[in-house]
C-alpha cells in the first residue's frame, strides 16, 4: 500500500540500504528513544537502544505505515527490550558501579535535542519517576517525553486506551501528593 510523502521516500531508501536514509530515521528518533529508555530505568542504555535499532533493521521490510506508525513501532520494540532487560536483571543481578562511573565520565556528543532529552537522566527527575509504578512511569515518559497520544501508547504497551488514561491520571495524583 504505497503512500506519498517524504517519510515514505526515506523509508524506501532505508530499505534499499541508503546510509543517509538510516541516518535520518535514527536522528529523528534516537534522542527521544534514549530519554525514554533512561527514564524507564534502563541499565545499559546504549545496548538497549542498539538492540532496538537492530530489531528495526531486521523488521523494516515488513513494516507498513507512516511516520507516526514508525515511531510507535520503534518505541514498542524498545518497550519489549526494556522488559527483556528487567527479566535478565532479575535472573542475574549485576554490580552496576563500574557502568555508572563510565557513564558519567564519557563525553557527550549529542545534538541540542539530545541535550534536552538528557534531562530524563537527571537524578532528581529519575527519583521523582521512581515514586510511580513502572506502568505509570512508562505512560508519562511516552506521553510527555516522546509525545505519543493515548491510542499510540496503548499500542506500544499493549493496553487499552482507557487503561492508559487511568494510569496517567493515577500518576498525576501520586506526583501531586508527593510534591505537597
Amino acid at each position: 500500500m504505497p503512500v506519498e510523502g517524504p517519510f515514505e521516500s526515506v523509508l524506501d531508501a532505508a530499505r534499499s540500504g541508503a546510509e543517509w536514509a538510516w541516518a535520518r530515521l535514527v536522528d529523528d528518533i534516537d534522542a527521544t528513544l534514549r530519554g525514554y529508555v533512561r527514564g524507564q530505568g534502563g541499565v545499559d542504555i546504549d545496548d538497549l537502544v542498539g538492540e532496538t535499532w537492530l530489531h528495526v533493521v531486521r523488521g523494516l521490510r515488513k513494516f507498513q505505515g507512516d511516520g507516526n506508525a514508525f515511531r510507535s513501532w520503534v518505541f514498542m520494540i524498545a518497550h519489549h527490550r526494556i522488559i527483556d532487560e528487567r527479566r535478565r536483571r532479575r535472573r542475574k543481578p549485576t554490580d552496576l558501579t563500574e557502568e555508572v562511573v563510565l557513564d558519567r565520565v564519557s563525553p557527550s556528543t549529542h545534538s541540542a535535542e539530545s541535550a534536552a532529552m538528557e534531562r530524563f537522566g537527571d537524578e532528581e527527575f529519575i527519583h521523582t519517576l521512581e515514586q510511580l509504578s513502572p506502568d505509570q512511569r512508562e505512560v508519562l515518559l511516552l506521553r510527555f517525553g516522546a509525545g505519543f497520544g493515548i491510542k499510540e501508547i496503548a499500542g506500544i504497551v499493549g493496553k487499552k486506551p482507557g487503561a492508559v488514561q487511568a494510569l496517567q491520571r493515577r500518576a498525576f495524583r501520586r506526583l501531586e501528593r508527593n510534591l505537597r
